[in-house]
């Protein structure tokens, strides 16, 4: 909520037409989909929920500006997968740049989408799925744009104890590890989204959380969108309408339950985090309208009287912009060398950990510096930075903080996945976000800086 005038309380929100379109994308079963080093299995035997993709489509109520923004129950794009899978969609829409945003959920319980699995066990139907995707993609777009009403978007706070820090230090050895860190407090922070027609019914909701979807680990064997799909299906069933799931700056975050076999654990990290959405959501007000203070009534003490009133206004901007800055890579082996320990790992696991190490050398290749290029966008009172990378949690936090009038949506590894972004403490420790990182200690904050000059200049 925000206080834009003495005596009101509002939910930053946006008028315009926007559409809604969902469709299930689950993989055959037999594709690849050892996406752990530590899995003993390489394709996938069965599905614990089904894969979904959506598209909101937003286009301002005064101009013909677009912005398409495609959530997908995936793990991630490598960044060459992702450009040719834009470039294409961009074609075939007609949208251009800065109007698409392609967003996974980042579920480790998908499969890879790079190329460079398709020899692998089940690899064979990895180019097939990602065609299909492509298809699934435009055609969501197109029902998006044939859906699209006149509704107002609302968005408001909450907050959920799912996630936990991950870097944490193993006792008994002194090693970093991946898990939960009880010593540090995580940022609880769930953003909801509303989307309701002019009559008051909702359209579609979003769930902005961040928090890994890594409930489920190398032993599970199934297809699984992770909590993200207990979560949809609580509040689907209380609001009658699609939810879409937006993954937060998440790099230092994980569930309660993380990386068991037992589907379970998802279901429950999902209605942990479905029931605070739907607080959230039993906290907004109807679509607008504000609180306003009304005056005094007495009733022995006096009474400071608050009521719903509409809103004088509600915000039509639409814009999006692709912020591009030039990050310094961190030192990291050279091709050869990752090759040289290629041909002489025999643990899967370690060859699983130099694929990827050789997929980050490609990506940035030789030089001392590469560019990074983000999206932010303003929707109305609200903003959406989306980015291609694994930020840590103080990215959202530190935005939230310096806008705490508005509200800000922070979307993780969108467009093709490039690296971690640490925060720079993280750098005097051994954890695996930034052994594996591409870029150097700064780099988030010079990210967050450029960010906020966006905001700013859009604001």
């Amino acid at each position: 909520m925000t206080n834009p005038a003495p005596g009101s309380v509002r939910h930053p929100g946006f008028r315009g037409r926007i559409g809604v379109a969902t469709r299930e994308i689950t993989p055959p079963l037999g594709i690849h989909a050892r996406t752990w080093g530590s899995a003993k299995h390489d394709k996938a035997e069965g599905v614990h929920r089904p894969l979904m993709a959506s598209c909101l489509l937003f286009r301002g109520a005064s101009n013909n500006h677009e912005l398409a923004l495609l959530a997908l129950d995936a793990i991630i794009f490598w960044q060459r997968d992702a450009e040719k899978m834009r470039a294409l969609i961009l074609k075939r829409t007609g949208l251009r740049p800065e109007q698409l945003i392609v967003h996974p959920s980042h579920s480790h319980s998908t499969p890879f989408l790079g190329a460079r699995h398709s020899d692998r066990p089940g690899g064979e139907l990895l180019a097939p799925y990602r065609e299909s995707l492509l298809d699934v993609c435009c055609e969501l777009i197109e029902q998006a744009r044939g859906a699209a009403g006149e509704a107002i978007l609302s968005w408001a706070y909450g907050r959920c104890g799912l996630a936990f820090n991950r870097d944490a230090i193993d006792a008994a050895s002194g090693r970093d590890v991946c898990g939960l860190n009880l010593r540090e407090s995580a940022d609880d922070t769930v953003l909801v989204g509303r989307i309701a027609d002019m009559t008051g019914r909702i359209k579609g909701t979003i769930v902005n959380y961040a928090c890994h979807p890594v409930s489920l680990g190398g032993g599970n064997r199934l297809l699984s969108p992770d909590y993200v799909g207990a979560m949809r299906e609580l509040v689907e069933k209380e609001t009658q309408a699609p939810c879409v799931f937006f993954h937060g700056a998440s790099g230092d975050l994980t569930p309660r339950r993380s990386y068991e076999a037992n589907v379970e654990a998802a279901d429950q990290n999902g209605r942990e985090l479905g029931y605070a959405a739907l607080s959230t959501l039993a906290s907004m007000f109807p679509p607008g309208q504000q609180l306003e203070y009304v005056g005094i009534e007495e009733s022995g003490t006096p009474l400071g009287v608050w009521k719903l009133r509409a809103k004088p206004s509600i915000s039509e901007q639409l814009r999006a912009q692709v912020v591009k800055t030039r990050l310094k890579v961190k030192d990291m082996p050279t091709r050869s060398e990752i090759k040289t320990q290629l041909a002489v790992a025999t643990e899967r696991y370690q060859i699983e950990v130099l694929e990827r190490a050789l997929g980050r050398r490609d990506q940035v290749g030789d030089e001392p510096e590469n560019e990074f290029s983000f999206m932010v966008c303003r929707i109305g009172d609200a903003f959406i930075v989306s980015t291609p990378a694994e930020a840590y949690s103080r990215f959202q936090t530190d935005l939230r903080e310096k806008f705490p009038q508005t509200t800000v949506a922070v979307l993780n590894l969108s467009d093709g996945t490039t690296t971690y972004l640490p925060k720079p403490s993280a750098f005097k420790s051994d954890v695996y976000q930034v052994r594996v990182a591409l870029y150097d200690i700064g780099s988030l904050d010079q990210v967050t800086k450029e960010t906020v000059a966006a905001i700013a200049a859009m604001a």
